[in-house]
């Protein structure tokens, strides 16, 4: 039996890592634009958690219940409203971008006609409207939709709360007090409105990809094993519906790991020079810059070698070391899923005129204003992605968890905050790379002390304590 080592509560890490930084951009951004500690920003994540029981549990959701044919059914009434609601989402995220002229067009990177924007907004409406309708009790519905209606409300809370004390010129203890009160009044009126009970996402653990039946919930084991003629992989699937656990052996010569090591760094190199070459002193402005072409050459080089270079084999007998990664399909997908949405953010700031003016109020919010940026429009567009991405990362903790409660976003908000301090407060990859080193050493702290889970979050607020004495701007700074 090959017990979970260190590489287990690094990659364990890089899940949790993975939802704090979702929910960290969102947080990041408010604080650096708006100038807003948003202490309501768990609630944020709490509201994605229950907004996607509407696809998911309907039958279980106050006013959708009575319009559901079961706790994971509608009926035609039922599946109206909630083509309505992701519908009025999806249009009123593009109302707040800029009004009317949104609609036109206006916040598209390329000018187009008026008429070609109006139809591809009210198109893209109705086939996420229609999509939601047609999927419950789906999860990738569920995603949608909670995305949609907390990109739309987020927002209001700036409207109606936060620009108030802004305009009002109130000093930064006064926002703070006026966010903690915004989430006193979220989390109970959740709780008056869903009860305290503990809920849970029910969907399919098994999925077909590509024909072949996968359980994306059971565990599937990679164990490493190091012996003398070279190194070994074995991968295990303990899913029980599949039948018995199907274990796959590859191994490696010394030689030919050697040459995968060799190969795969020649490549990150030689990405990284080529990239380089080319953008002379612009390199920092470059959406794709030398470090992400050189990393992904590797990456590429190492899955390719690493398939073609592998040899069939046994279960080795006697090995000079051998370490455990237990994981599973879903909690890979969070990985993924979350890489998805920073490139997507990556992009957005550096290639729209949208993130151009992001950047220049993010940097000095009056100096922006003063060149003739439209700073609400930017404020409106801040709290969208913070809202969105706050329901992406509120939906994940609640699939990973099965904990859906009014009181797990301040649980998730410490985390959070210390991430963005770590990164440094003023720098939204600070927030990336700080949510990151937080989920690495809650899960490494517990493997090398033995804590047990209650400790997660004292590991991170150790780090931070040790990270900020000797660097008090935080990893990456502004």
């Amino acid at each position: 039996m090959v017990d979970t080592g260190l590489s287990h509560a690094v990659l364990n890490g890089l899940v949790t890592g993975s939802f704090i930084a979702l929910g960290a951009i969102g947080l990041s951004l408010v604080y650096t634009i708006a100038d807003v500690p948003n202490f309501a920003h768990g609630e944020l994540l709490m509201l994605g958690a229950y907004f996607a029981l509407l696809v998911n549990l309907p039958g279980t959701m106050p006013v959708i219940s009575y319009v559901s044919g079961g706790d994971q059914s509608v009926v035609l009434l039922g599946a109206a409203l909630l083509f309505a609601l992701t519908v009025g989402g999806t249009l009123g995220v593009i109302y707040l971008l800029g009004g009317w002229q949104s609609f036109r067009g206006a916040w598209w990177p390329i000018d187009v006609h008026p008429w070609v924007a109006i139809a591809v907004h009210v198109g893209l409406a109705l086939l996420l409207g229609v999509y939601v309708a047609t999927g419950v009790p789906g999860m990738l519905p569920a995603f949608v939709l909670s995305a949609v209606l907390l990109a739309a409300i987020a927002p209001l809370f700036d409207k109606y709360v936060f620009r108030r004390f802004r305009e009002a010129e109130a000093s930064l203890a006064v926002m703070l007090i006026a966010a903690m009160g915004l989430a006193f009044f979220l989390r109970y009126t959740a709780h008056a409105t869903y009860g305290g009970s503990v809920r849970r996402y029910q969907y399919p653990r098994v999925r077909s990809v590509f024909g072949q039946e996968i359980n994306v919930a059971a565990a599937k084991y990679f164990d490493f094993f190091v012996v003398e003629s070279g190194v070994s992989l074995r991968i295990t699937d303990t899913a029980e519906v599949i039948g018995d656990p199907v274990v796959v052996v590859l191994q490696y010569t010394w030689l030919t790991f050697a040459v995968l090591v060799g190969a795969t760094a020649l490549a990150a190199y030689g990405g990284y020079r080529w990239r380089r070459s080319g953008l002379g002193e612009h390199e920092a402005a470059q959406t794709i810059g030398p470090k992400m072409v050189g990393s992904l050459s590797g990456v590429l080089v190492l899955v390719v070698l690493a398939v073609v270079l592998a040899q069939p084999g046994g279960n080795p007998d006697e090995y000079l070391y051998a370490t455990r990664i237990r994981t599973s399909v879903m909690r890979l997908s969070v990985i993924a899923l979350a890489g998805a949405l920073m490139i997507f953010l990556h992009a957005l700031l550096k290639e729209t005129k949208l993130g151009t003016a992001m950047r220049a109020a993010s940097d000095n919010l009056d100096l922006a204003k003063a060149t003739g940026i439209d700073t609400g429009r930017v404020m409106m567009t801040t709290w969208i992605i913070a809202g969105a991405y706050a329901a992406v990362a509120g939906v994940t903790v609640g699939m990973l968890f099965h904990n859906i409660v009014p009181s797990m976003g301040f649980y998730q908000l410490l985390p959070m905050f210390a991430a963005v301090i770590l990164g440094g407060l003023a720098s939204v990859y600070g927030a990336i790379v700080g949510a990151y080193v937080v989920g690495i050493a809650m899960e490494v702290g517990i493997f090398t002390f033995g804590f047990g889970g209650v400790h997660r979050v004292s590991m991170a607020f150790l780090v931070l304590l040790i990270v900020l004495l000797v660097r008090p701007e935080g990893i990456i700074g502004r």
